[in-house]
């Protein structure tokens, strides 16, 4: 065939692609240039059309198509990322002067295939047809267009997202991911787990209520983009909010995700997450850590959404970094390892399990049908063979726990491990996945027990099996005597049964009742004489700390005259979120402290009343807390509230400004030290080393420590005016190893510095104690 059109492959694009394309420019079939072409292996004609697909050309193949599409070969072996794999693997077999060609499954070699924009492929002479190129997660923007390239397979219509309205941000977030890249090769980590790791925490977070009721940027961006896609693309027929949002949702939250994943890889915050700064000594949980992320993120509130569910990605990343830093084994494939049931829900997956759904009605029918989906997708009988091998494996594993201990609530942690197998993540795994058990699979492990997948936490069913244990030896558990006589765990555990028992599943009520606590013996407990009533109680305690401090912004640790206070309120907060309304408790909390229950966190209320009990006084009768904020404490918070103004909620707003009416001015940062102060401290001070570049001023940094010392706040909430806090940090760990602070802190100096200079001393005490 005589080449007359020009046609020039998209960046990234499949062979096979690129062949259609200059098959349709021609008005041919892609079979139609390949009919001179021997093939090495079989093409059915159902895989032409797969975007997963790809093609090898040898090197006859290869210049015979450069021909067709005008363009060198050099320029395609430098677009195509699979071309120069032909030659090698078909070596040899071009004797006779013609084109072999090979089938060959491009996204197991080259990575996940995406639509291609086709306004880009019409600009480099598109025939017609679709285009098909292998995108990464990280590389899915189309900046010219603003298009977010979406997969094959997704079960729907649509190719592309539109994103013109981020698209500079998608950009640039695109871009920011080489250098971090670059940063994680040099730390020892694969980009590409790097990456996942990072989706998996934000995607984390995007599931979880207590984000979305403080994030301000996702909900606008993802309406924004669902509206344009929408008016570009059309309306899809069936979808509802939850397959928009499940749709665009790597879209929106690209940016964060390489934000997140650029945290991980600094040397700074891993050091921190392995227990080198103290932010963490153990890895118990992924909240303090989530504090210091969320600074780079520009969401300082993250520790508590990570805090107030169960442990996600982040929380195991930082457990496996405590561990890595302590030389310990490390659980899974490593540290940057995203393990199964925290690996977020692909688009077409989930949009397949939200039609199933919806159709059935039922989760059950859902993951059957995206089982039965999986098996159509190829034959699949080797990895069935093998997923029942394990299963097997596992189910004998599971037999034995049984026959020794009786029942199969094993915890997800390392003393599940028994023999080399860690049944207590398997059977983690089976509760994940229990839709897509079969009907044989899921009655051999109810033979088992019949409790081994409860819809309660599998703590609460250990401690049952524990219990019942205690009534096989010495009988059933009776209230007339308030629970006296029995062990403390025990009696602790029933307590709080009969407390929420109106609260707990039906199941759970029928197994205390086994164990001799059903209806009467709870109705006995509480008409037992001697018992005293814990409302009351717990009123009178609550109205008392709230006339003696003025409100009830308490922290769940504490503790009034033995009474657990915080506890306490925390359970009434929660009962009442569930509600959903006042409840009769509530109303008369609310009599107390009007803010009692606020739809932001304890902590920030408690400053608040802090910060206005400096500002107007305490009024008669009113005294300090325990550990309450001191006035400079009490000011920089104030003034940081007023600085991020607009990420509050709107009730939260009219707080701040009152606040600041009553300050009459927002507070600023102001230097403590006097002159004539400075005159005698400069003496004190070590030289300042000289490491090259801009070297920073003696004064400005004992400053900074002194206004640290005076807050108590964090060292990166450092006010702009001091400049970066990580220098301040280094001097004042150096100062105070070497004893500067210390002669800072017992040197005579004139009366106004005496204040923060007694604040100096009581930080230096308590820094020494925390070590």
């Amino acid at each position: 065939m005589e080449a007359v059109l020009r046609v020039v492959p998209v960046v990234g694009e499949t062979t096979w692609s690129f062949l259609h394309r200059v098959a349709a420019a021609y008005g041919l079939e892609a079979a139609d240039l390949a009919g001179g072409w021997r093939s090495a292996s079989q093409i059915h004609r159902k895989d032409r059309g797969r975007a997963d697909g790809e093609v090898l050309l040898d090197t006859v193949a290869q210049e015979q198509l450069a021909h067709w599409c005008r363009v060198p070969a050099g320029h395609l072996a430098r677009a195509l990322p699979s071309w120069a794999a032909g030659p090698p693997a078909l070596a040899g077999r071009d004797r006779d002067g013609r084109g072999w060609v090979r089938w060959r499954t491009g996204v197991l070699e080259w990575g996940p295939v995406v639509f291609g924009c086709g306004l880009c492929a019409a600009r480099r002479g598109d025939g017609g047809g679709r285009v098909w190129v292998y995108g990464p997660q990280w590389r899915r923007v189309c900046v010219r267009h603003g298009r977010w390239l979406l997969e094959p397979g997704g079960g729907h219509p649509l190719r592309w997202v539109e994103v013109a309205s981020v698209a500079g941000e998608l950009g640039r977030a695109q871009r920011r991911w080489a250098r971090v890249a670059r940063a994680a090769r040099e730390g020892g980590a694969a980009p590409r787990e790097v990456f996942a790791l990072a989706r998996a925490v934000v995607c984390w977070w995007w599931e979880r209520e207590e984000l979305w009721a403080r994030e301000a940027v996702w909900g606008p961006r993802l309406e924004r983009v669902r509206a344009a896609t929408v008016r570009r693309a059309g309306e899809v027929a069936g979808w509802g909010l939850e397959q928009w949002r499940l749709l665009v949702r790597d879209a929106v939250i690209f940016p964060e995700v390489v934000a997140a994943a650029r945290a991980l890889v600094d040397p700074r915050l891993q050091e921190r997450a392995g227990g080198g700064a103290g932010l963490l000594r153990d890895g118990a949980g992924g909240g303090p850590f989530a504090a210091a992320l969320g600074v780079p993120l520009g969401r300082p509130w993250l520790a508590e959404v990570e805090e107030a569910g169960p442990g996600g990605p982040l929380t195991l990343w930082v457990s496996a970094m405590v561990r890595r830093r302590r030389g310990a084994p490390l659980r899974g494939r490593g540290v940057w390892w995203v393990h199964g049931p925290h690996r977020p829900v692909e688009a077409g997956a989930g949009l397949r399990l939200l039609v199933g759904a919806s159709d059935t009605g039922t989760g059950r029918a859902a993951g059957v049908q995206a089982a039965e989906l999986a098996v159509r997708a190829g034959h699949g009988a080797g990895l069935a063979r093998w997923r029942t091998q394990l299963f097997e494996e596992g189910l004998e594993h599971a037999r034995r726990h049984v026959e020794r201990f009786g029942h199969l609530a094993v915890p997800h942690t390392t003393a599940g491990v028994r023999e080399g197998f860690d049944l207590g993540r398997w059977l983690a795994y089976r509760r994940a996945g229990a839709a897509l058990l079969s009907a044989e699979q899921a009655a051999r492990l109810v033979q088992l027990d019949a409790w081994w997948n409860p819809p309660w936490p599998v703590d609460w069913q250990r401690a049952w099996y524990r219990a019942r244990d205690f009534v096989h030896e010495h009988g059933p558990v009776h209230c007339g005597d308030n629970l006296d006589g029995l062990p403390r765990w025990l009696g602790l555990w029933l307590r709080q049964q009969i407390s929420n028992y109106r609260q707990l599943h039906e199941g759970q009520q029928r197994l205390l009742a086994e164990l001799g606590l059903g209806e009467s013996e709870i109705k006995r407990f509480y008409a037992w004489p001697g018992r005293r009533h814990p409302l009351g109680e717990a009123l009178a305690v609550a109205g008392a700390f709230a006339a003696r401090h003025a409100h009830l912004a308490v922290s769940r640790p504490t503790t009034v005259d033995g009474f657990a206070l915080g506890s306490w309120l925390a359970a009434a907060r929660l009962r009442q979120r569930q509600a959903g309304r006042p409840t009769r408790l509530g109303v008369r909390l609310a009599d107390l402290d009007a803010w009692w229950n606020p739809p932001w966190p304890i902590a920030w209320q408690r400053m608040w009343w802090a910060a206005r009990h400096h500002l107007s006084g305490l009024p008669d009768g009113v005294q300090w807390w325990p550990d309450a904020p001191t006035a400079d404490h009490a000011a920089a918070w104030l003034g940081q509230q007023a600085a991020r103004r607009h990420l509050l909620q709107p009730a939260q707003q009219n707080l701040v400004d009152e606040l600041i009416v009553l300050a009459g001015q927002v507070p600023q940062w102001r230097p403590r030290i006097s002159d004539d102060a400075w005159q005698i401290l400069s003496a004190l001070l070590p030289p300042l080393p000289h490491h090259g570049g801009r070297r920073r001023s003696q004064r400005q940094l004992l400053e900074a420590i002194v206004h640290i010392a005076c807050t108590g706040q964090p060292w990166t909430q450092l006010p702009q005016a001091l400049g970066p806090f990580q220098t301040c940090l280094r001097r004042h760990q150096q100062w105070l190893s070497d004893g500067t602070l210390a002669r800072i802190a017992g040197v005579r100096l004139p009366g106004p510095d005496t204040a923060w200079q007694q604040r100096l001393a009581a930080h230096i005490t308590l820094t020494a104690d925390r070590r």
